[in-house]
Order: C-alpha cells, then sequence, then structure tokens
C-alpha cells in the first residue's frame, strides 16, 4: 500500500479518535505530545477490543500510530504534527 494512502488512513482513523475526545482536548489546533499521550491513553481504555484490533488491522497504519507514540513518549513538549512529520519520513 503506497505511503500516501497510509497517512489518508491513519489521518482518517486519528480525526475519528479525536471526535471521541474530551471537547477541551479536541478543541487544541495543535496539541503537545504530553496531552496526545493522555488523550489517546483515554481513548484506548475507552475502545472494545473489537475497535482495538480494527485500529491494528491495517500494519502500516499500525506501524505509523506506534512511531508516532514512540516519538512523544520521547519528546513530551513536541507538537503532534512534528511527531507525526517524523513518523512518516
Amino acid at each position: 500500500m503506497p505511503l500516501r494512502r497510509v497517512t489518508q488512513i491513519y489521518l482518517a482513523v486519528l480525526a475519528l479518535g479525536l471526535t471521541l475526545l474530551p471537547a477541551a482536548v479536541s478543541a487544541q489546533a495543535d496539541m503537545s505530545c504530553a496531552d496526545y499521550l493522555k488523550a489517546d491513553a483515554q481513548m484506548q481504555a475507552a475502545m472494545s477490543p473489537a475497535d482495538r484490533a480494527a485500529m491494528q488491522s491495517d500494519p502500516h497504519a499500525a506501524d505509523l500510530d506506534n512511531k508516532v507514540r514512540a516519538y512523544c513518549k520521547a519528546n513530551l513538549k513536541a507538537s503532534v504534527s512534528e511527531a507525526m512529520s517524523k513518523a512518516i519520513q
């Protein structure tokens, strides 16, 4: 699957995930990695096992998601857009 398609899928999944987050978090235009990790943990806790499996079903999107998480864990003050840029490279 081309990287461009994977990116589109990932961004669609991320957009869906952001709609599930509290309004205070999703209202931020470019949240910090620390805020992203908190929001991600909240979203993961609220998801059913089937939803989690569906999000991991595309190995390329799952890999990109894991790279964003890893970058954010190492750079809590960075922005999520920076983490996504680094993950896509």
